[in-house]
């Protein structure tokens, strides 16, 4: 461990983050904030009990010990960022054995970027954006298609997570035809302000994944806290969710992103069983609290 980093326990494991990752201190602040992964993970596991997992943007390790949380299940964590790629492997001895690494950033095409096409602060890393970067040469860029070529034991992965602070909408409409198959429940940031067209390729992410076979989406604020299911009207829903990002842009912001969890039908149980986990979580809370339920 260098000066500064330190250990963060998710559920059963402990791993560490450098010295300038927030994640511990965000979960102390907001205590919902990237817990409910573990919980769609958890669910995801006891209707599969061979399921395999993807996770784009795996960070420092942190996605992975949440999707493992309450069981082991093997995860491929795909991570290019040269300031975490050593934590993700530090962390990856503290995690259970089916956890592999691809070295890469996951793209729309194959290929490479400079060094400086990468910026990272703050435990996050956004591509596409010009910033520091320690890498010494050029960073690989790949397709999650080709990825799986050679790390089949993924191909029908019951859960793909994303999370890559900017070029989410575009990995992910990549990748439609890999989803198409198995449709894989999928978890992803969706945060149409980060680029001035992202409005666009937001809706044109959603309508991709409604007409693959998607037809309910769990909504979080960037907080943790579970908003809504949007099963009717999806798209307009979502053109009115991308305007409230957008009110929050523009005239003070407080919620940053959401997160979304996207079920296609055969997982509508595993949709149902989580919302009634929100809904039982929260009236326990009030009861507790006096409140009327």
């Amino acid at each position: 461990m260098k000066e500064g980093d330190r250990t963060h326990r998710l559920g059963r494991f402990e791993i560490v983050l450098p010295a300038e990752h927030r994640l511990d201190q965000y979960q102390r602040a907001y205590r919902l904030y990237d817990r409910f992964l573990g919980d769609i993970a958890n669910l995801v596991g006891q209707k599969y009990p061979d399921a395999t997992a993807i996770d784009i943007g795996a960070n420092v390790g942190d996605s992975a010990a949440a999707i493992c949380r309450d069981r082991d299940l093997p995860v491929l964590c795909i991570e290019g960022s040269p300031t975490f790629l050593p934590y993700l492997r530090e962390n990856r001895r503290r995690l259970p054995a089916g956890i592999e690494v691809v070295e890469c950033l996951v793209s729309s095409e194959d290929g490479t970027a400079p060094a400086d096409y990468l910026k990272a602060e703050r435990g996050t890393a956004s591509i596409g954006t010009p910033g520091a970067s320690p890498a010494p040469g050029p960073l690989v860029l790949r397709r999650l298609d080709s990825i799986l070529k050679e790390h089949p034991r993924f191909l029908h992965a019951r859960l793909v997570k994303s999370d890559t602070d900017g070029a989410d909408f575009d990995i992910l409409i990549a990748s439609l035809p890999v989803f198409r198959h198995d449709k894989p429940v999928l978890y992803f940031e969706y945060d149409p302000t980060v680029r001035k067209d992202g409005h666009q390729k937001a809706l044109a992410l959603i309508a991709g994944l409604v007409r693959s076979g998607y037809g309910a989406f769990a909504v979080y604020d960037n907080f943790g806290h579970f908003l809504e299911v949007i099963d009717t009207g999806i798209l307009d829903r979502f053109a009115d969710l991308d305007r409230y990002l957008m009110s929050n842009l523009f005239f003070g912001r407080h919620v940053y992103y959401l997160d979304v969890c996207a079920f296609a039908k055969a997982d509508y149980d595993i949709k149902d069983s989580l919302v009634s986990f929100h809904r039982q979580t929260i009236d326990e809370h009030m009861r507790k609290a006096g409140w009327h339920v």
